[in-house]
């Protein structure tokens, strides 16, 4: 248990640190690029996932849970054969794709309003390819519990993308127009990266067997796809009709709209997934041993561990939707120096509760298998996502777009945790500790809000302090629940691996 609860504390130190240097890294964006070219930058990044989620989405997740039920029983011919299967039907479909993309450019010209999304999607192309790989190989090493290569291989992508990124748009001799230098950074980052997960493949002693196991991959692969294609489109949706809404019934400009979107989508949404870094990293612990307690013996004893699971990341959640509520205005504006962005950020603060959640509870089932279940809630709540988002940009504006987050968020998560109780069983105490940590959080939240309300001191200053008061009004609900413990109760049977 030990190694797992480090395996816990690892992935959590490097995802935080991925994050924080992502992050970091989106400050400098937004002021170097601006909002309207970021706001470009979402439009096409929309779509570049819509064709990165058509070629390879669902084979990492079902490679990973593959992976773990086959080291259980000890079956290295399925394992291998599997991640065959998965690299060639992946490679296979990105190519398909690619050719399609050059042999017919005048989808992109559909697609685009703006010659701009083109070019830049051009650019990018061949990170479908470089994506695809990188991602099933990643679900090897997820699914064998080699949870720092998991790890520093995202961070690994993250610096080199970086580093492109400054040295494009810095200027020298390998400078390019700011509007594409980014798109160019990310490439280059991919295909250095592809190299390093394709040595340390091989250094762990991976292979590449005869293709098998591709009736239940494609079984498992299928709806994981399809429910990814579907975020996808919905997405991609939102990116090219939000800002038309925008100009139609807010009376803005073009411009104007894809500003707009660009402080939601790229300035503050970044912001709002700060939490999933600890919850990812208990995510990407908990799959594999789920996966494993599963071909094994079943996950019902398992049920007390995924209830605390759950309440731990209502927890995370609940503590960063006081920090954004309280000081999330003042902290925008002085990171982005775009005061709308704190508005925005202080007024979606409450989506991170159901997403965090949301997020993990999906991870369970797909781990156990249940990816059609997952599927249909996803489908059941992009629809009432899509109905919020047309209905209410006349009377919301841009801030429609959170409003619509949450329902698709909420609605998500209330059905999946019903599933999630049909099969596994939830300890009700869970609930009702996630009930009293959302109770007590609003209650901080309006204290705290209050309070700053009354200091007239600089937004840096506002922000340390409401920061530090929050963070110590949770002090004790962290304790109490003894959080730094938790990963000591996920698991069955514990033989992790690291580097």
């Amino acid at each position: 248990m030990r190694k797992l609860f480090k395996a816990f504390a690892t992935v959590t130190l490097v995802s935080v640190i991925t994050r924080l240097l992502s992050f970091v890294f989106k400050i400098y964006l937004s002021r170097k690029l601006g909002a309207e070219i970021l706001g470009l930058y979402q439009i096409c990044m929309s779509v570049f996932m819509l064709f990165a989620c058509i070629c390879c989405s669902g084979l990492p997740v079902t490679l990973s849970r593959i992976t773990a039920e086959s080291d259980a029983v000890g079956d290295t011919k399925k394992q291998f054969g599997s991640v065959s299967t998965c690299l060639l039907a992946g490679v296979l479909l990105t190519l398909f794709m690619v050719s399609v993309l050059l042999t017919f450019p005048q989808i992109l010209d559909f697609v685009f309003t703006d010659a701009r999304c083109k070019k830049l999607f051009m650019i990018m192309l061949p990170m479908l390819l470089t994506s695809c790989i990188y991602a099933v190989l990643r679900g090897w090493f997820w699914g064998k519990k080699y949870f720092g290569i998991f790890s520093v291989t995202e961070f690994a992508d993250e610096v080199l993308k970086v580093l492109f990124a400054v040295i494009l748009l810095e200027g020298g001799i390998l400078a390019i127009s700011k509007e594409y230098a980014y798109a160019a950074a990310m490439l280059a980052g991919d295909i250095i990266i592809i190299i390093i997960i394709l040595i340390l493949f091989f250094v762990k002693k991976g292979k590449l067997k005869r293709p098998a196991m591709a009736k239940e991959i494609a079984k498992s692969a299928t709806p994981l796809t399809v429910t990814r294609i579907v975020g996808s489109l919905t997405s991609t949706f939102i990116s090219l009709v939000l800002p038309s809404l925008l100009v139609s019934s807010c009376g803005l400009s073009a411009n104007e709209a894809t500003a707009e979107f660009g402080r939601a989508s790229g300035m503050v949404m970044p912001l709002l997934f700060t939490p999933t870094s600890i919850i990812g990293s208990l995510g990407v612990v908990l799959i594999p041993e789920i996966a494993s307690a599963n071909a094994e013996r079943g996950v019902g004893p398992l049920s007390k561990s995924l209830s605390g699971a759950i309440a731990f990341s209502c927890l995370v959640a609940c503590y960063f939707f006081a920090l954004f509520t309280a000081v999330g205005e003042e902290l925008a504006t002085k990171l982005y120096d775009d005061p709308k962005s704190g508005e925005y950020l202080a007024f979606a603060a409450i989506i991170v509760v159901p997403m965090c959640i949301n997020g993990l509870v999906v991870s369970m089932l797909n781990s156990m298998g249940k990816e059609l279940n997952t599927f249909i809630s996803h489908v059941a709540s992009c629809v009432l996502l899509i109905v919020v988002l047309l209905i209410t940009p006349k009377y919301l504006g841009v801030k429609a777009y959170f409003v619509a987050l949450g329902v698709f968020h909420s609605v998500a998560m209330i059905i999946n945790l019903i599933m999630l109780n049909k099969y596994s069983g939830l300890d009700l105490k869970a609930g009702f500790k996630c009930c009293a940590y959302m109770a007590y959080s609003t209650a901080v939240t309006l204290i705290g809000r209050y309070v700053l309300s009354l200091l007239e001191i600089p937004l840096l200053l506002k922000v340390a302090i409401g920061g530090i008061g929050i963070t110590l009004a949770f002090a004790p609900l962290a304790l109490s629940v003894k959080s730094l413990k938790l990963a000591k109760r996920v698991t069955l049977k514990n033989r992790v691996f690291f580097l």
